[in-house]
């Protein structure tokens, strides 16, 4: 089925715009890139002409020599029999960028030249990791960037058909605290179950909604698109497009993803991903460019712990303190047994529940483009899930489907520690409503309020405006 995604009105953003440079696509393999970037060219332009080095590398030729743009199209001609290049009324697609650097380095000839649209897809599995000895050029200054995510909650109940009207009532709870009526509240949390173990990639999607709610259908997606990503692990291009695989890479990375669903499962001693657990005596210099891999990727996301609760939260981040999540729910569930989602399903679920609702948290942050931060503080056994920079402050998100204690966050709005927060929020599998010192707000609800939390952000800067002098 056609899911509707964020990224096409991102995209309707980017032509809009005057002077708009050649767009980048980002994004983890599988994510819906290409799709979406060929709707979008077939929809609003009248000649669309795809470059897809993935499966054609003799494009690869195309870039040998000058780069000027003229030249481009004159090599290119022989490949795209009866297509026209027509100035203001063409967009160029360059698919998956990064097995073409010299691609990527013609963008500053499109950027200047500016008859054509360019739209570029990278997995960043060798758009950034080219031989250190070999470095392509980048045109920097000359491109723009979109990051695309898997479905986020939101997409999820437009794929699931919910009616805008039912959201529409669910941002007002929000608004007025009032809880959500029994009628919509009970099938939103079944809507958050099911995300959980279906997550957010579309081909795990639309298995599970042509299968008629087949769990298991959307779980073979999801353990194929992890084979796939393990066959990637270690790959790297060079700047004259060739890959290859480092081993030694492979083998880290493979050690550190298999750790990531074990380590977030611990019942003791979560206060960050420990090297040890991943190889005996393991050590960070050992692992780290196996985590910078699956970062730029786009599998993992890191959550750094933070020595203060202070603004800003980046300044306190302690770099060698960090949780590691999947990118994609679902991706996580598939790693622990079919068992596990059947416990989920029948909330029956025991052990790994606090892992899985962490997770999703992340998600639901990232998915609204907030950094990942929490404080953890060893000596006093004190810890908050997360940490927003608000607009009017430090917000404490709590995630506490599983477990409800808050000591450190009570602590810090009491006015009890060094450390103060605008906002604490506990999200919770309940209803909407108000505690002493937090407010409580549903799994249904939690990525609504993240987008008030960013809107909030946006909306005081665009507001700013320049000082008086």
């Amino acid at each position: 089925m056609d899911l509707k995604r964020k990224a096409y009105q991102a995209l309707l953003g980017w032509k809009q715009k005057d002077n708009h440079k050649p767009l980048i696509v980002e994004g983890q393999r599988q994510v819906g890139k290409s799709y979406i970037v060929l709707k979008f060219a077939q929809e609003n332009y009248e000649n669309v002409i795809v470059y897809d080095f993935r499966h054609n590398s003799a494009l690869k030729t195309v870039f040998k020599g000058n780069l000027d743009v003229d030249t481009i199209i004159s090599n290119s001609s022989i490949y795209f029999p009866g297509q026209k290049f027509v100035p203001n009324k063409t967009c160029i697609i360059f698919e998956e960028i990064g097995d073409c650097p010299k691609a990527r380095t013609s963008l500053k000839s499109f950027a200047l030249d500016g008859r054509f649209d360019v739209i570029a897809t990278g997995s960043l599995l060798g758009i950034i990791n080219y031989r250190r000895e070999k470095v392509a050029q980048v045109p920097i200054g000359y491109e723009e960037f979109y990051k695309m995510k898997p479905l986020d909650f939101e997409e999820f109940l437009w794929a699931n058909n919910v009616n805008e009207s039912v959201i529409n009532i669910l941002k007002e709870c929000l608004k007025t605290k009032e809880p959500l009526s029994e009628a919509i509240a009970n099938p939103l949390k079944e809507y958050v179950k099911r995300y959980i173990a279906v997550g957010g990639m579309p081909q795990a999607v639309n298995e599970f909604l042509n299968n008629n709610g087949n769990y298991i259908a959307a779980r073979n997606v999801q353990e194929q698109l992890v084979n796939e990503y393990k066959a990637d692990f270690g790959r790297i291009v060079d700047e004259d497009g060739q890959e290859f695989i480092d081993y030694k890479l492979k083998g880290q990375i493979d050690a550190v993803f298999d750790s990531i669903p074990i380590q977030l499962a611990r019942e003791n001693n979560v206060m960050k991903f420990k090297y040890s657990n991943i190889q005996h005596k393991g050590r960070s210099e050992t692992f780290e460019n196996a985590f910078d891999w699956l970062e730029k990727a786009g599998l993992i996301l890191r959550a750094y712990n933070v020595k203060a609760v202070e603004t800003p939260l980046k300044a306190n981040a302690d770099l060698a303190a960090f949780k590691v999540f999947f990118s994609d729910i679902g991706l996580l569930m598939s790693q622990y047994p079919i068992s596990t989602l059947q416990g989920l399903i029948n909330d029956t679920l025991d052990s790994k529940k606090g892992a899985i609702f962490e997770n999703l948290a992340a998600c639901h942050l990232t998915s609204e483009d907030l950094p990942l931060y929490y404080y953890s503080n060893n000596k006093e056994h004190l810890e908050i899930d997360f940490l927003i920079e608000g607009k009017d402050g430090i917000i404490l998100y709590e995630e506490k489907s599983v477990n409800g204690k808050m000591n450190a966050s009570k602590t810090i709005m009491e006015g009890r520690s060094p450390y103060k927060a605008a906002k604490c929020y506990k999200i919770i599998r309940e209803n909407f409503g108000v505690g002493d010192f937090y407010e409580t707000i549903p799994e249904y609800g939690a990525q609504f309020l993240l987008q008030n939390i960013k809107a909030s952000l946006m909306e005081g800067l665009r507001n700013a405006g320049l000082n008086k002098i």
